[in-house]
C-alpha cells in the first residue's frame, strides 16, 4: 500500500470516522425501538423509524452520484452530514412517533449521501492499485460501528434510568451523541479534504441537473416503498390508497427510466450502465445480498431476543463475532486482492461462505447451543466482509472514470431497494408464518398481544403461562421461514 501524504491521511481518516458515526447511528437507533415505542406510545407503528431511514436513504440515492460530479464531492458530502446531524437532533426532541419518522428520514437522506460519496471520494484519492485496500479498510469503520451501535444505545437507555427518568427518557441521547460526534468530524473534513474544483457558476451547474428525473425518481420510490411497508398491516392490499399510490409509483419509475434514456443532459443513472453483463450482475448481486444483509441486521435480534429470551445487550454480545469478522475479513479482502492482482477470487470466496453461514442458520432452533451461533456467525460475517468492499472495487474498476461516481450511486439505490423490499418481504413472511403456526386454541386476547408484538414470555411465565411453549415455537417457525428465504438469495449470487 503506497503511504498517503499527511493531509490526504487525515481525509481518509475523517472519511472512516463519518462512515463510522453513520454506522453507529443505524444501529443504535434499531437496537432502541422498544424503549422509544413506550415513550412515544408508538406501538407497532415504531417499526417505520427504520423504514422512514431507509426510504429517505433510497427516494435521494440517484442525485448523489451525478450531483457530485456538478457541484463537487466535498460540499455535497458536508451538506449530507449536515442532514444527519440535523436529523438526528431533531429525533432527540421529538414529542411523538409522527415527528420521530419524519425526522428519521431526514436523517436517512443524510446518511445515504454519506455512504455514497464517502465511496466516491476515496476512489478520487487513491489509485486503482491502491483502491482495494484503502476500501476494505472503510469496512472495518463500518463493522466497528455496528458492533458499538448497540453497546451505545444499551449504555444511553442505562443512563436514562439511573438519571431518574427511566430508558423512556435515555434513548434520546442515542440521538445527540452521533451529531456531536459528526459535526468534530465535518469540522476536520472541512480543513483536510481536498476541493476538487468544478467549472461553471452557481447558475450553469444547478441547470445540468436533471430536474424532471429527480423527481421521477424520488416519487417513484416513495410511492412504491410506502405501500410495500405498510401493505397489509397498516392499510390492507386493495385499499384505494395502496392502489392508488402503487400506480403512481410504478408510472413515475416509468417516466424516469424514459427521461434518463432519452432527455436528460447528464443523467443521473446513465442506461450505459448497464450495457456490460459483468457490471449487470454487480448491480444484481448487490441488491440481493444487501437484502440478506438487512433481514439479518433485522432477524437476529428478534431471534434472539423473542424465541430464546436474551436481554437486548446478551443479544448485541452474540451478533458481535458476526460485526467482527465483517470488519477484519473487509480489511483483509484489500490486501489480498493486490497480492493475487484480482478480485474476483475473493469476492466469490466471500459469496461461497455467506451462503454457508446463511445456511447454517437453518440449524437455530430454541435450544441451539452457544458454540453453533458463534461458528456459523463466524464463518458469515468473514462472507460478508470478503464480499461488501470488493464488490464495490470491482464495480469501479469496470466503469469508466467519469462514470465512477453514479455507478457507485446506483450500486447503492440498488442496495438500498434491497434492504426496505427485504426486511418488508421478511417481515410478512415471518407473520404470515407465525400466525399459521399458533395454537389453534389459543385464546384470542394471547392471540392479539403476539400478533401486536405486546406479549412477553418472561412476563407470562410468571403467571404460570401454559400457551409459552406453544407460542415461542410458532414464533421459531416464523423465524426459521425467513432464514430458509435467505438461502437461495445468496444461492443466487454465487451464481452470478
Amino acid at each position: 500500500m503506497h503511504p498517503l501524504p499527511r493531509k490526504l491521511l487525515t481525509a481518509y481518516s475523517c472519511l472512516a470516522a463519518i462512515y463510522f458515526i453513520s454506522s453507529l447511528d443505524i444501529n443504535a437507533a434499531a437496537n432502541s425501538l422498544p424503549a422509544i415505542s413506550r415513550s412515544l406510545n408508538a406501538g407497532t407503528s415504531i417499526t417505520w423509524a427504520g423504514a422512514s431511514y431507509l426510504m429517505g436513504q433510497t427516494a435521494f440515492q440517484p442525485l448523489y452520484g451525478r450531483l457530485s460530479d456538478i457541484i463537487g464531492r466535498k460540499p455535497l458530502l458536508l451538506a449530507c452530514i449536515g442532514f444527519l446531524i440535523l436529523g438526528d437532533v431533531l429525533c432527540g426532541f421529538a414529542q411523538s412517533a409522527p415527528q420521530l419518522y419524519a425526522w428519521r428520514a431526514l436523517s436517512g437522506v443524510g446518511g445515504g449521501g454519506i455512504s455514497s460519496l464517502v465511496q466516491i471520494t476515496v476512489s478520487d484519492l487513491v489509485s486503482l492499485r491502491d483502491r482495494g485496500k484503502y476500501q476494505g479498510l472503510l469496512s472495518g469503520a463500518i463493522g466497528l460501528g455496528s458492533s458499538a451501535g448497540p453497546f451505545l444505545a444499551a449504555a444511553m437507555l442505562a443512563r436514562g434510568k439511573a438519571g431518574g427518568g427511566g430508558q423512556q427518557e435515555g434513548w434520546r441521547w442515542i440521538f445527540w451523541v452521533p451529531p456531536m460526534l459528526a459535526a468534530a468530524c465535518a469540522g476536520a473534513m472541512w480543513v483536510a479534504l481536498p476541493l476538487k474544483k468544478v467549472e461553471g457558476g452557481w447558475r450553469e451547474k444547478v441547470g445540468k441537473i436533471d430536474w424532471v428525473g429527480l423527481g421521477a425518481a424520488v416519487v417513484g420510490v416513495l410511492f412504491v416503498l410506502i405501500p410495500i411497508n405498510s401493505g397489509g398491516s397498516t392499510w390492507p392490499w386493495n385499499s384505494a390508497l395502496i392502489i392508488s399510490m402503487l400506480v403512481i409509483g410504478g408510472a413515475s419509475l416509468v417516466l424516469f427510466v424514459i427521461v434518463e434514456k432519452r432527455f436528460a443532459v447528464l443523467p443521473m443513472i446513465p442506461p450505459r450502465l448497464f450495457g456490460q453483463r459483468s457490471t449487470t450482475v454487480i448491480y444484481l448481486q448487490s441488491a440481493l445480498y444487501n437484502c440478506v444483509w438487512q433481514v439479518d441486521m433485522y432477524f437476529l435480534p428478534v431471534y434472539f431476543q423473542d424465541v430464546r429470551g436474551f436481554a437486548p445487550l446478551q443479544s448485541a454480545t452474540l451478533i458481535m463475532p458476526l460485526l467482527l469478522l465483517q470488519s477484519v475479513a473487509g480489511v483483509l479482502s484489500g490486501p489480498l486482492m493486490t497480492k493475487l492482482t484480482r478480485y474476483g477470487p475473493v469476492l466469490y470466496a466471500g459469496m461461497a461462505l455467506w451462503l454457508l453461514g446463511a445456511s447454517m442458520k437453518l440449524l437455530f432452533s430454541r435450544t441451539t447451543p452457544l458454540g453453533l451461533y458463534v461458528t456459523t456467525l463466524v464463518i458469515e460475517g468473514t462472507g460478508i466482509g470478503f464480499v461488501l468492499q470488493p464488490a464495490l472495487v470491482a464495480l469501479q474498476a469496470l466503469s469508466q472514470p467519469h462514470d465512477r461516481a453514479v455507478a457507485t450511486s446506483t450500486r447503492n439505490l440498488l442496495r438500498a431497494l434491497g434492504s426496505v423490499v427485504g426486511v418488508a418481504l421478511a417481515t410478512a413472511v415471518q407473520f404470515a408464518v407465525m400466525r399459521a403456526a399458533l395454537p389453534a386454541d389459543l385464546p384470542e386476547s394471547l392471540k392479539t398481544q403476539v400478533l401486536d408484538g405486546s406479549w412477553s414470555a418472561a412476563e407470562a411465565e410468571e403467571g404460570g403461562g401454559v400457551w409459552v411453549d406453544g407460542i415461542l415455537e410458532a414464533k421459531m417457525k416464523g423465524v426459521r421461514a425467513v432464514f430458509i428465504m435467505l438461502v437461495p438469495m445468496m444461492a443466487v449470487c454465487l451464481l452470478g
